[in-house]
């Protein structure tokens, strides 16, 4: 499997959304300037990523996008499937039960574990750690709290 070129396109605006999360909205072509997308293809984008609610667009002079839920609630995998669909890295695990094969399939069981751990790796990268790690050094400290859940309590002695 081979990401298209709207899928790492629409990752890299989502990175920049994040990035700049705490100056939203951000104007698309800001965006494409900043992450070297073309404006006409990061426009045929934005519906893709709106419909799954990743991101809200507001129009007018003070208009533009932000990101529909907070940095950290954003996985890779829900932005590449926003753009592709369902992941599958062969046909056979794509869910259609298209291939006969299947039942006694030697290699089966190696792409559905295949998959598994890269579902689980994309899943497990959120927009707050990419755009932490793309940020400058000054930049890179999320608010106070921000993408943490914790239930520990620190108490003075």
């Amino acid at each position: 499997m081979q990401l298209t070129r709207k899928a790492e396109y629409a990752i890299r605006a989502m990175v920049d959304l994040a990035t700049n999360y705490h100056r939203q909205p951000v104007m698309s072509k800001d965006i494409a300037a900043r992450q070297d997308i073309p404006e006409k293809f990061l426009v045929q984008i934005i519906p893709d990523l709106k419909n799954t609610g990743l991101i809200h667009t507001v129009r007018g002079n003070s208009g533009g996008i932000y990101l529909g839920k907070r940095p950290p609630e954003i996985n890779l995998r829900q932005i590449v499937e926003a753009i592709e669909g369902p992941i599958a890295i062969n046909h056979c695990l794509a869910g259609d039960d298209s291939c006969s094969r299947r039942p006694g399939c030697a290699i089966y069981k190696v792409w559905q574990k295949a998959q598994g751990q890269m579902l689980a790796v994309l899943e497990s990268t959120s927009l707050a750690t990419l755009a932490v790690s793309k940020m400058p050094p000054a930049e890179a400290q999320m608010p106070e709290g921000a993408g943490r859940v914790s239930n520990e309590i620190e108490i003075d002695v």
